[in-house]
């Protein structure tokens, strides 16, 4: 399990600066605690350096200036925040369109199809990259296009580990490759990262390891594509079990991403695997919690789901580590009761392993009502679901069965030729009995989701405004609108064809209710989602 959770975090690529052979493993890690200590600091200066773009974009004085800086924008916010980074490759997809520029078109459309993939959405990338026009266009667009379909064919690969699909999507990556180099100088920088790409993912580990070192005495090869090459070399260390040296290439690459502000990787819970793996759990689990904040900063279900898998894992053993510490305290407290001096100083160390323990349990209890606060907002989403759809199936069939009658009836008594019958038989008030039926249902359904509506709405007024239904089993006109936003049904249009009243009629009903009430007005409609 430990060895599954540690490859799936490695299989994505972190970011890390290249360093030197002789480095030792401590001196990496002590650098590594140091610049985490630091994380604020490099956050503040990536949202300083984002704030000066959009200033500029503001400012822009054409749809060409505008791209150019949403582009920034997106490769700025890539790494960093995916919803803000989709945002942007977006609105350079609008403004492309509108300049009619096809290179413009395709280097948006290949970074939505970044935002897509960083979120694990593969279908819809697919689609993304097909709806690609590449004919007549320029060489560095064919260069962009095929750099992304080679990369979302491999990332599905490793996504998907079923044969025979995972060795197509590498085929297919490999083909796009292909593509790829022949347009690329031959042993250039953007060759030799691309060559080795492909070796990496065919399993051909020893030509990657050297096509990469080559790489990497490039001097003026860029820092992400440095980052990039360093954390796959970690990741094929790793799978030749030479593990002292992936974990400095991946420490290496924790700094980096840390220190360039980098969100969307698991260089650092790869390294934090590792090291759980060798029984530093302590380490571990700090570094697990940066990763797990670094992906809730990043919003991107997949990489959340990703880490969210690990913590609990290794949360779980820390506290049996401090369990097992806590007993054989208490094992040496009990054979020093000779000695009081020991007996005082196994009293101070059993303290204060207490102290921790409980500070673990206190961790694990909140981690556990947050899920169980979850699970109960789901459960009352089932069972809404599930009572309406089975009262809705059950009002659909009796409704049909009164049509039908109607229809028969109608037929009858046109075949009769009794005109005057058939327009009493269609009378209004017919519907208005079928639209207080249906009123009746709407309560008792509610009522039985939410038994204590009524008691706990009138808690919200003084006493001599509250009002109570006709019966148990009904609402009131104010209660109804109400009931119906306490499932969820918050836009007054919808509320008054339900209801059949005007949108002035409703808004007239609720800001009543809410001036009678003891709630402040701007708190109300929350007092009443949280009616259980």
């Amino acid at each position: 399990m430990k060895k599954v959770l540690l490859l799936t975090v490695m299989l994505i690529f972190g970011v890390g600066y290249g360093f030197s052979a002789t480095d030792s493993l401590a001196s990496i890690i002590k650098r590594l605690d140091e610049s985490l200590a630091n994380k604020d600091r490099y956050v503040s200066a990536k949202q300083q350096r984002i704030g000066d773009i959009k200033k500029q974009e503001d400012k822009a004085y054409s749809d060409f200036a505008r791209f150019q800086l949403c582009i920034r924008l997106y490769d700025e916010y890539k790494s960093f925040k995916y919803d803000s980074a989709h945002v942007y490759a977006c609105k350079s997809l609008e403004l492309a369109k509108r300049l009619d520029k096809p290179e413009f078109i395709i280097e948006a459309k290949c970074a939505i199809t970044f935002c897509l993939l960083s979120a694990g959405l593969y279908r819809e990338a697919f689609e993304e990259l097909r709806s690609i026009s590449i004919a007549g266009v320029s060489t560095e667009c064919l260069k962009k296009y095929y750099w992304m379909a080679s990369r979302l064919s491999y990332d599905m690969a490793d996504y998907n580990h079923t044969m025979p699909y995972q060795d197509e999507y590498i085929k297919q990556g490999s083909v796009y490759t292909d593509s790829l180099l022949h347009l690329l100088p031959a042993r250039s920088a953007e060759w030799l990262y691309a060559e080795g790409m492909r070796q990496m993912k065919e399993y051909h580990y020893d030509e990657c390891v050297y096509t990469f070192r080559q790489l990497l005495r490039n001097a003026d090869l860029d820092v992400h594509t440095r980052a990039v090459v360093t954390s796959c070399l970690g990741w094929i260390y790793f799978m030749q079990g030479e593990r002292e040296d992936a974990k400095r290439y991946l420490a290496e690459a924790a700094i980096c991403d840390n220190e360039s502000a980098t969100k969307e990787t698991t260089a650092l819970c790869g390294l934090a695997g590792m090291l759980y793996e060798e029984g530093d759990i302590e380490r571990a689990t700090r570094y697990v919690q940066f990763s797990l904040d670094d992906a809730n900063y990043y919003d991107a279900r997949q990489r959340k789901i990703q880490i969210g898998d690990i913590l609990p894992i290794i949360e779980q053993d820390r506290y049996n580590m401090m369990k097992n510490e806590r007993n054989a305290i208490i094992i040496t407290l009990i054979v020093a009761l000779l000695a009081i001096v020991i007996l005082l100083f196994g009293t101070w160390i059993i303290r204060r392993q207490m102290r921790k323990l409980q500070e673990a349990r206190r961790i694990i209890e909140q981690r556990n009502q947050e899920m169980q606060l979850a699970n109960d907002k789901l459960c009352e989403a089932n069972a809404i679901k599930d009572e309406y759809i089975g009262r809705t199936f059950y009002i659909n069939a009796e409704y049909i069965n009164k049509v039908e009658k109607l229809y028969k009836t109608i037929d009858r008594k046109i075949a009769a030729r009794q005109y005057e019958d058939l327009r009493s038989t269609l009378k209004e008030s017919t519907l208005n009995a079928e639209r207080n039926s249906m009123f009746a249902d709407f309560d008792e359904t509610f009522l039985k989701l939410f038994p204590d509506f009524v008691r706990q709405f009138n808690l919200l007024f003084d006493e001599k405004d509250r009002r109570l239904p006709k019966d148990e089993k009904s609402l009131t006109s104010e209660m109804r609108i109400f009931a119906l936003i306490r499932l969820g049904i918050t836009e007054i249009e919808r509320i008054a064809n339900f209801l059949d009243y005007s949108v002035y009629t409703i808004k007239t009903y609720k800001t009543r209710v809410k001036n009678k009430s003891i709630v402040d007005n701007d708190l109300f409609e929350q007092r009443i989602m949280e009616i259980g």
